[in-house]
């Protein structure tokens, strides 16, 4: 009898020593890991593009033609001494370099265009420049090599640019036609002027290849001689040479296809 008393109290005291330690294994939850986020790429700007541009262009001529010893001085003298305003539509190929937020890039371009600007002599000019004699000035093409740098918030870019710029310049003198002396007469010179150009923009990235941007730009092409050959007055044949400088100003809407080379910067991930 005491043996089984003895094994019954046992029995109960093992009892109560499992029964805690089950009791903590119910209770407890298996521990998970919260998912790592996936990085948020930033939009890449580095990376090469070819693009289309069109818009307006407006442009003016200044200077003079000389027959010595007379200097007939535009503007001033002609029917068009303001700002004469075109068209313009071309391409642009480039390629730049994101850093960060910064953006460094280099581009070139060529345009079209059709800025003319007519001068005529007036009176009280003779014998060296008679009424009707006209100088007509025509800018056909324009292209620019610029270097741009710019701050870039993920898909919006603002830039600032500039380089040297070439512009197709024609310079072509008419003669008037004289009472028993030669009938008009033109002599054309053409010259491709070089100056410096400076703008500034700003641009979307619409897709990760494609962006839309919208340009203005100043343009000095310099100063530049053209000849319109000789005239004789008496004995002498005198030069008659026009020398003439052009300005413009452009604003112009730019659509670019990005190659995308490079793939994601790896500074533009960003995380949450």
């Amino acid at each position: 009898m005491r043996r089984a008393i003895t094994l019954g109290i046992g029995a109960l005291a093992l009892a109560g020593m499992t029964l805690p330690a089950a009791a903590a294994d119910l209770g407890a939850r298996p521990i998970t890991k919260a998912p790592i986020a996936a990085p948020v790429v930033a939009y890449n700007w580095t990376g090469c593009y070819i693009g289309a541009n069109g818009g307006a262009k407006a442009g003016k001529f200044s200077g003079n033609t000389t027959i010595l010893p007379a200097t007939l001085v535009f503007p001033g003298t002609g029917i068009d001494d303001d700002f004469d305003t075109q068209g313009l539509v071309g391409g642009q190929i480039g390629c730049q370099w994101q850093s960060g937020g910064w953006v460094f890039g280099l581009e070139g371009d060529a345009d079209a265009t059709s800025i003319r600007q007519d001068f005529i002599a007036p009176t009280g000019l003779a014998p060296f420049f008679f009424p009707g004699d006209t100088l007509q000035l025509r800018n056909r093409w324009q292209a620019s090599v610029r270097g741009r740098v710019g701050y870039a918030w993920d898909r919006f870019l603002v830039y600032a640019t500039g380089g040297v710029a070439f512009a197709d310049v024609k310079a072509n003198f008419g003669f008037a036609g004289v009472p028993f002396g030669f009938p008009t007469t033109f002599v054309e010179d053409s010259q491709t002027m070089v100056g410096g150009t400076v703008g500034a923009g700003v641009e979307y990235g619409i897709t990760e290849n494609l962006s839309f941007g919208v340009e203005y730009r100043f343009s000095d092409f310099g100063h530049e001689d053209f000849s319109h050959g000789t005239v004789v007055i008496g004995a002498a044949a005198i030069p008659v040479t026009t020398s003439a400088d052009l300005q413009t100003h452009e604003v112009t809407a730019r659509l670019n296809w990005r190659f995308n080379w490079f793939g994601p910067a790896p500074t533009a991930a960003r995380y949450y």
